[in-house]
């Protein structure tokens, strides 16, 4: 006999209790319901795996702002699309936006979708998106793809693999392009304009610029610098993160500020290398540069450079090579 049933009562749910039991699913709550009539450890036991089956039902969300690099599954080296994907889950539905680069521009395109709890299936319905032979945005052709993707969570992080397929009609002429999108909150949104952005504070130790070694500064001379942007900056310190914009190929870079070396070789990935470092208040302009310590197995060195200004936030793409080193001004805002 129960304590209940002995006592002659039974016990009255508060508010608060009734708001919790709302908020599961039906089988969860015939567990409660079956843990009552047991004994008191083998009860609390009961809701303990209760309250665990109802904290992993709430983990099967796909809300939030996820971050990868589509590669287009193609024989040759194509255009690949740096995206970010925010999607806002209510019930089963989902809707948000895909943003994403095609070579230098920004692209932003609603999407819809579905999102499967039991199967960790989101299905993204049909939309529009560049063709990636377009030869550029202003000249680009659409091409309509819908999206398959598993979710899959683990202690450090949670990912969407999938990838975009086209319609039954062009499905020989365009290729699918993978995708594994990262959920995170580090990075601040892809932006076409530089705009203001709430960021973390950043607890990076300070990187100062300091020689290195003379053979590898005398190598970083012999190569001619591109130009590729001049920014202009109002802080004395600036945040960097770097990565790979295309296939993981193994590229190594250096990064050179005012021609001293403030990052030794790195290899470059999906995953940010981050640093901070303090700009020369005495000059007029100063140069961040990046260095190719190798070409990969696919030339040249591409990577995505994210700046941030205080709160402001900058995105670059830089190119070098084994004869040029892609070269960022930045000019102290007065």
């Amino acid at each position: 006999m129960t304590n209940a049933k002995r006592s002659g009562r039974r016990s009255v749910p508060t508010a608060g209790n009734v708001y919790m039991l709302a908020t599961f699913t039906l089988s969860q709550a015939k567990l409660l319901i079956f843990c009552s009539g047991m004994n008191r450890k083998i009860q609390a036991a009961g809701i303990l795996l209760f309250l665990l089956m109802h904290s992993h039902s709430f983990s099967q969300n796909v809300d939030g702002h996820w971050y990868g690099v589509g590669i287009v599954q193609a024989n040759a080296e194509y255009n690949n699309y740096m995206s970010e994907l925010i999607l806002k889950q209510k019930g089963k539905t989902v809707s948000g936006t895909l943003n994403y680069y095609f070579m230098d521009s920004l692209v932003k395109v609603d999407v819809n979708g579905n999102y499967d709890v039991q199967a960790r299936k989101l299905t993204l319905k049909p939309f529009l998106m560049i063709y990636y032979l377009s030869p550029n945005l202003k000249n680009s052709i659409d091409c309509t793809m819908s999206g398959d993707f598993i979710f899959m969570a683990s202690k450090t992080e949670s990912v969407l693999l999938g990838g975009l397929i086209s319609d039954a009609l062009h499905s020989r002429t365009t290729p699918p392009i993978n995708f594994r999108f990262r959920h995170s909150t580090d990075t601040a949104k892809l932006v076409v304009k530089d705009e203001p952005e709430e960021i973390e504070k950043d607890t990076t130790k300070v990187i100062v610029a300091v020689p290195e070694a003379v053979q590898v500064d005398e190598m970083f001379a012999q190569r001619s610098k591109v130009f590729t942007k001049e920014l202009e900056v109002t802080g004395s310190t600036i945040r960097l993160e770097l990565y790979d914009n295309g296939e993981i190929d193994g590229d190594a870079v250096s990064l050179y500020l005012n021609n001293k070396r403030i990052l030794n070789s790195s290899v470059l990935s999906h995953k940010a290398i981050r640093l901070t470092v303090e700009l020369d208040q005495d000059k007029e302009y100063n140069e961040i540069s990046m260095f190719a310590e190798n070409l990969g197995t696919i030339p040249p060195n591409t990577a995505a450079l994210i700046l941030y200004d205080g709160k402001t936030r900058h995105e670059i793409f830089l190119t070098s090579d084994l004869s040029k080193n892609a070269t960022l001004r930045l000019k102290r805002k007065k």
